[in-house]
């Protein structure tokens, strides 16, 4: 917080000094970032009508050049103030005019005049200015009444010029002389320049005060920005000796592909901690902009005139509104996932050993169907009514005792979607991906293109659906009955089923990313990552309800699905592992690595018999609705990793990280 300046500290020749000449300001003018320069100086700077602020690289316009600029009389004052001092050898004012070199000896405060013992002797006997304030020059020079001078000091009328500036025309917004408002503010709405001071003050120093919050937040943000980079730098490092401890297992012939690792982990941890320098740097420019305004702000309020306050009131609202306006884009934090592509050290001849998906690449794919895989977690054949005999039937949904579910058996490529003319313009990268029951077409989030690409039963591209325009960018989608909603930042939109904009709602947390899915047409469930917790939402626009499963922390809640039973299905992006729980919380199972088919669990949605089907790298895997049993029912033997997934009627709709989309038809084994 800056600290509150008294006229001393400021009568002083640093502060008083053009930043451009470094000499003492001589006609200084204002720009609206509050700082200030020699109007000799600006001049040099103006280009086509406009200029740029030579610390906070602001642009200014100025149409009318430096001259139409407003003059800082705070400085000005200040400065006139300054160079009086500076003269240690004052002439007797009185004597001057009578054609006399005589030495003063002292200084008339009220008459601004210095005096000479004989002049300072008559002066203080003259009935006319026998009650005006005579000091020694020694005291005047020494700052004793500097306060006393400043107070005296006046700004006189620019039509006339005998006639100080005391009063303030409301009407105008302007101050004005005794002759201004008899003449041209004589119908105005004026008032006194030490009343419309004392209106306005106030909300000036709250609107300064408030500037402390600004510099709390961007020193939290400087924390939070240091805290990801050394945690990227941490990723990094553990990466690194993943790779060397990996290396060292093997025979010598791999070392080549070791070093060309390391080099790509170098040059990329390079980039992404200079992209963290440059945003340090950014908050710091922010920071020093803000400290700088206050100060400047306070001094002003602090010392200035009422005529000097009024003057640069308009422009300290607007440099105070355009900081807090100010927004940190978010900064690279996602580390590159590090795959080893072979785990047994007799394949590794021939193969690359090493692969990196960094944050916004699109890995190589070569199109091919996936592979049905045989690989079990528990037989398929294995009746499940034993595993839910012991669920609460009060649960939501009310789900029979028993049931059955069919499982996959097979799977074969039956097509792809047709590209959409948005991808032309930029790379597709697909987030979000939803169905619309009532009609079969499929909906998918294209968050590169900032659209919503919408394709029928069978593949073909049908219309792109506009997303409202915002300053974030759009993460994913859900179908709710007749309503779409859209997660973008913080907010959640819903829109009909055409894209007209409907309302927009205030998320809990602050993640940078909230996945949905609908509960039929009732309502939109929102995952909230790290608080572990799902709020939902009526299309209506309000919050319905909140599962929170108790005793559960320490992780962040990712993809979410809701079954016909309103058991919700919940991947966990830490912990890495799937979470079953019905509506009031109870948790139901956890799935994690150790004890299923999961490695690490992305993508998580549920077909009509109630199966859970989680995209997990490579491969699709499906568990029973209490995820009992499971089976690897699709594999990619290329190791092309999917992003997401649905699944409509008889067939799953894949989407890869290209953004390219391929539907698998499937076949059904035996009931459960």
């Amino acid at each position: 917080m800056a600290a509150q300046s008294s006229l001393q500290d400021l009568i002083r020749e640093d502060f008083l000094t053009c930043k451009i000449c470094y000499d003492l300001y001589s006609m200084p003018k204002v720009l609206p970032c509050l700082h200030s320069y020699c109007l000799s100086c600006l001049e040099l700077l103006v280009q086509n009508g406009a200029l740029q602020c030579p610390e906070c690289r602001l642009q200014i316009e100025a149409p009318d050049g430096a001259a139409g600029l407003k003059t800082n009389f705070f400085i000005n004052g200040l400065v006139e103030l300054f160079q009086m001092k500076q003269t240690k050898d004052h002439e007797c004012t009185i004597c001057a005019n009578a054609q006399k070199m005589v030495a003063a000896t002292s200084r008339c405060l009220d008459c601004k005049d210095f005096l000479c013992p004989a002049c300072s002797q008559g002066h203080c006997c003259s009935r006319l200015t026998m009650d005006h304030k005579v000091v020694t020059v020694e005291e005047f020079l020494a700052g004793r009444y500097d306060s006393e001078v400043r107070f005296l000091q006046e700004l006189c009328c620019q039509d006339h010029p005998q006639e100080a500036l005391r009063f303030f025309c409301d009407t105008c917004s302007m101050p004005i002389c005794r002759d201004c408002r008899m003449l041209d503010h004589f119908q105005h709405k004026v008032v006194s320049m030490a009343s419309a001071v004392q209106r306005e003050r106030p909300s000036v120093e709250r609107l300064v005060k408030t500037l402390e919050d600004t510099v709390v937040c961007i020193s939290e943000q400087e924390k939070a920005v240091e805290d990801a980079k050394d945690k990227l730098e941490a990723e990094g490092k553990h990466m690194k000796e993943k790779i060397c401890k990996y290396v060292e297992d093997i025979t010598t012939s791999i070392f080549a592909q070791k070093e060309t690792a390391l080099a790509k982990l170098d040059a990329f941890l390079a980039e992404q901690l200079e992209g963290f320098s440059r945003t340090q740097a950014e908050l710091q420019s922010q920071k020093d902009k803000v400290v700088s305004t206050q100060e400047f702000s306070q001094r002003v309020l602090s010392v200035g005139k009422d005529y000097e306050i009024l003057h640069l009131e308009g422009m300290i609202r607007n440099r105070v509104g355009e900081l807090q306006a100010y927004k940190l884009q978010q900064y690279p934090s996602q580390a590159p996932e590090l795959t080893i592509a072979w785990e047994e050290s007799q394949q590794l001849f021939g193969a690359s050993l090493f692969n990196f998906v960094f944050p916004g690449e699109q890995p190589n794919r070569d199109v091919q169907p996936l592979e049905p895989s045989t690989e079990l977690l528990a037989p398929l054949s294995e009746s499940l009514s034993d595993s839910k005999e012991d669920l609460d039937s009060s649960v939501s949904g009310s789900p029979p005792k028993s049931f059955s579910s069919n499982c996959w058996n097979s799977a074969e490529y039956a097509y792809s979607f047709e590209k959409a003319p948005s991808c032309t313009i930029e790379s597709p990268n697909i987030t979000g991906i939803a169905v619309i029951s009532h009609t079969s077409q499929t909906l998918l989030l294209d968050q590169a293109n900032d659209v919503i690409n919408q394709y029928s039963p069978t593949g073909q591209f049908q219309e792109e659906i506009l997303l409202p325009d915002v300053d974030s960018v759009f993460w994913s989608i859900s179908v709710c009955g007749q309503f779409l909603a859209c997660s973008s930042d913080m907010h959640l939109f819903f829109l009909t089923l055409d894209g007209e904009f409907l309302r927009k709602l205030r998320l809990r947390g602050s993640e940078s990313s909230y996945p949905l899915a609908s509960y039929q047409d009732s309502y939109v469930a929102v995952s909230e990552g790290t608080l572990c917790s799902v709020s939902l939402y009526s299309p209506a626009g309000s919050c319905v309800g909140r599962v929170q499963p108790s005793n559960y922390e320490g992780g962040k809640f990712l993809f979410i699905a809701v079954n016909s039973w309103e058991w919700f299905i919940v991947s966990d992006f830490v912990k890495k592992q799937i979470v079953i729980m019905t509506k009031s919380g109870q948790v139901l199972n956890v799935l994690k690595p150790s004890t299923s088919l999961l490695n690490k669990p992305f993508s998580v949605c549920v077909d009509e018999e109630q199966n859970i089907f989680v995209l997990d790298q490579f491969k699709v895997i499906q568990f029973s609705p209490d995820g009992k049993a499971g089976k690897i029912v699709l594999s990619d033997r290329n190791k092309r990793r999917l992003k997401n997934h649905a699944v409509k009627a008889n067939n799953i709709i894949l989407v890869r990280e290209d953004g390219s989309t391929d539907v698998y038809c499937r076949s059904f084994a035996a009931v459960l």
